[in-house]
């Protein structure tokens, strides 16, 4: 393997093994949504979105200002709730390309479109977004 994860632990079995035997369970059941195979990545398990929906009604959600969320697919519904709210995102830039993170800030009035293009990885990349995005957050 590629020697991320942990070392071993007190019966020898590592953050790898566990995580290689969860993604043999998922493909095996079919859990997973695209991007398959879920294998060397953060799967997009079935219900992921729905169990996002469970975000805003935590307190701690409510009381967030900013919220830092993964860039990876099973998340783009949690990063969408937290735009809708009216809260700054926090986005990893992926392998830092382009700084630490990326961070989206929805303005008064954002067009509902607006807020959920900028919650998918096509962020980044679309130029009329760019007002709402701050790039290189020290």
């Amino acid at each position: 393997h590629s020697g991320r994860g942990g070392g071993p632990g007190p019966r020898g079995v590592t953050k790898w093994d566990i995580r290689q035997k969860i993604w043999d369970y998922m493909e095996k059941n079919n859990l997973a949504n695209f991007p398959r195979p879920v294998h060397h990545r953060i799967p997009n398990f079935k219900g992921a979105a729905q169990a996002a929906e469970n975000l805003p009604s935590l307190r701690e959600f409510k009381n967030a200002l900013i919220v830092k969320v993964n860039p990876d697919k099973p998340q783009e519904k949690v990063r969408l709730l937290v735009l809708e709210a009216r809260k700054t995102l926090l986005v990893p830039t992926p392998r830092l390309r382009k700084g630490l993170f990326n961070k989206i800030v929805p303005p008064p009035g954002a067009a509902k479109e607006i807020i959920r293009v900028c919650s998918t990885a096509q962020a980044g990349e679309l130029e009329k977004e760019r007002d709402l995005l701050t790039w290189n957050m020290p």
